[in-house]
């Protein structure tokens, strides 16, 4: 098809497609159109403006890519799968390649990767599944494998998620890194400088106010944080919304701050100023906050879940990773950042230098490699996973 596309003297097409967009993914489409110029059309899909599960603002500020919401001003989960599969059919008729972003279980996403694989085009899975995010049965497993079949390939976050899609029998295909990648550049913009000392910076908390955020034991941490602290502690900022905003209120001692939802350049702010991101999930396939943290140079603490320590910390070098469950643990790991300036500045110094792991740049290295294939884009992979995997 390319060939013939070519041959005609028409750009190639490629197609990402998500439920929603965000500034993270506009990041994506804007990294991939700005790096394909001249080589390739890009086409970014959304399905729906809004979803009950996330309050992110409409998207803004796709230039260098073509963008279509198919279902504008409506929520995600009021659009019935026949509608979004009709839908999604007809935006990526074109495409070469899709880039899909919706789970491959919806059924209106199993259909379109079943339909694209069937016409010829080549539907590509992006990931950030891994074993550890729940308990896996051998017969559901199998089933998730069937519904992998029609996709060529696949950008998945990092090795704990390139390691479940082995275990699910991607067999050859190919699977690259660079999926959870956010705009290091925009997220360092909308930061600014930061105005905080040292001694001023807080702990911080973003995201929703749901169970498998573990925010109890995030509380009862940061208690005994202030129980150890021989200094004045600092505070724990919890930035978010969610249905256990009540019961965290009652349960918060002294030095808890709760400001609501903030928008994308309130959260890069905040980050900027913060001493460090706590992230003690008990459930959490990535979480991008980390890569905004690490662009800024704030540490991060983190639990084992977290898809995102596999690149962008290194407990006890570039922040510290900590067992969800342990509210010592967290505590002393606070302590150790609160405590001394020159080791935060050691961290985050490391935290910088991982910093453009989760960049996306990354992502379009990805999309070039399997659009473009060359010697230089399997070096830029291979360079990757080294750094991923290494110290």
């Amino acid at each position: 098809m390319r060939r013939a596309q070519e041959a005609s003297g028409k750009l190639p097409q490629v197609a990402i497609l998500f439920s929603q967009f965000a500034a993270y993914h506009v990041d994506r489409i804007e990294a991939v159109a700005r790096r394909l110029a001249g080589r390739a059309q890009v086409l970014g899909v959304e399905m729906a403006t809004t979803s009950r599960t996330y309050a992110w603002e409409p998207a803004r500020g796709i230039d260098a890519a073509r963008h279509v919401t198919l279902f504008p001003g409506e929520t995600y989960e009021d659009i019935g799968w026949r509608q979004r599969f009709a839908a999604a059919s007809t935006a990526v008729a074109g495409a070469h390649m899709v880039y899909i972003g919706v789970p491959c279980s919806e059924p209106d996403i199993l259909a379109l990767s079943w339909r694209l694989a069937a016409t010829g085009r080549r539907p590509v899975l992006m990931s950030e599944s891994k074993f550890d995010d729940a308990p896996r049965l051998l017969w559901r497993e199998r089933g998730k494998a069937n519904l992998l079949r029609p996709y060529r390939a696949a950008i998945v976050g990092g090795p704990r998620q390139r390691e479940y899609l082995r275990f699910l029998g991607f067999g050859s295909r190919p699977i690259l890194p660079g999926y959870d990648t956010i705009g290091n550049v925009r997220i360092r913009q909308q930061a600014g400088i930061p105005s905080r000392p040292w001694e001023a910076r807080d702990f911080l908390f973003v995201g929703r106010f749901v169970d498998k955020k573990n925010l109890p034991t995030l509380l009862a941490a940061y208690a005994r944080y202030r129980q150890l602290s021989a200094a004045p502690p600092r505070r724990l900022v919890l930035a978010g919304d969610g249905e256990l905003a009540e019961t965290l209120k009652a349960q918060a001692g002294e030095g808890v701050v709760f400001t609501g939802f903030l928008r994308a350049e309130d959260v890069a702010r905040r980050t900027g100023n913060a001493l460090a991101l706590c992230l003690v999930s008990l459930i959490e396939q990535w979480g991008l906050v980390v890569n905004e943290a690490a662009a800024l140079g704030v540490p991060a603490i983190v639990s084992t879940p977290v898809g995102a320590r596999d690149l962008l910390v290194r407990s006890g070098v570039a922040g510290f990773v900590v067992e969800p469950r342990s509210a010592e643990g967290i505590a002393r790991a606070m302590l150790a950042l609160a405590g001394d300036e020159a080791e935060w500045r050691r961290h985050s110094d490391a935290c910088l230098t991982r910093a453009p792991l989760g960049d996306t740049d990354r992502f379009a290295d990805a999309v070039e490699a399997l659009m473009f294939p060359s010697r230089e884009a399997d070096r830029r992979l291979a360079a990757f996973w080294a750094a991923a995997e290494g110290e």
